[in-house]
């Protein structure tokens, strides 16, 4: 059964990609300024979630810590007391652990996070993020590209949206044929049983034969990522139920 309400905020209100963060303002993506630039304007927050190497949640959208700080580390080798100390882009911003996101927030914009996982089982990470988010008092859902992650948290969080994000994999040689079409075409859903799912908005110039009739019968929530500027919002409006955005303000 999905989970998502006809005046869900999933259908009604764009969705800040990161935050509302502008690198010209000094303010980075997945910072506490782009969660609070976001929150003024009354747009509901996406995120990214990692875990460190000692088990803290922090909010960092990247494997490694190069393009965000400079520094040619993995953020999952690292301990929370190092990650916090590392700055963000050059500015007075560093990188968030999740529990002063939370703080922050507090229920006042909806948060839509993205579990990063890239190892098959779902584990920690997840127990973790189950766990905080059970005692949080506010508006919340989760997603993941990884299919176990998105199983684990509709089991373990029955009262949540979770979606299923996915691209078009034909290009990425590396992963095995039928690996890339299963994920391409989100055969795991099956499995999975998403209540929505977030795809890549660029790789809808030809409509998606699966998405189209799922997004018009109303079966499954569809929301695209990341929309920049008019042509993708254009694309957004035309095979989505709502959008994932960042440099525009929809």
């Amino acid at each position: 059964m999905n989970r998502i309400e006809k005046d869900s905020w999933l259908l009604t209100r764009p969705i800040a990609h990161r935050g509302l963060h502008d690198r010209s303002r000094g303010i980075p993506e997945n910072s506490m300024g782009a969660f609070q630039a976001a929150m003024d304007a009354g747009y509901p927050i996406e995120l990214d979630i990692q875990m460190t190497a000692d088990g803290e949640l922090f909010v960092l959208h990247d494997w490694d810590l190069l393009r965000m700080t400079g520094i040619q580390r993995m953020s999952a080798a690292l301990h929370s007391r190092e990650l916090k100390c590392i700055a963000l882009m050059d500015t007075e911003h560093t990188i968030p652990r999740l529990e002063e996101v939370l703080d922050l927030v507090r229920g006042r914009v909806p948060l839509l996070i993205e579990v990063k996982n890239r190892r098959s089982p779902a584990g920690r990470l997840e127990r973790r993020l189950c766990a905080r988010m059970r005692e949080y008092d506010g508006e919340f859902a989760v997603q993941s590209f990884n299919p176990f992650t998105v199983r684990f948290m509709r089991r373990n969080l029955p009262e949540t949206p979770v979606g299923q994000l996915s691209d078009d994999y034909s290009g990425k040689k590396e992963i095995p044929w039928a690996l890339r079409d299963a994920l391409t075409n989100c055969r795991f859903n099956l499995w999975t049983r998403p209540d929505f799912i977030s795809y890549n908005v660029r790789k809808m110039k030809d409509p998606r034969p699966f998405l189209t009739p799922l997004h018009r019968g109303g079966r499954t929530v569809v929301l695209g990522w990341t929309v920049s500027d008019e042509r993708t919002k254009a694309r957004a409006e035309l095979h989505c139920d709502n959008m994932i955005f960042e440099g525009i303000r929809p």
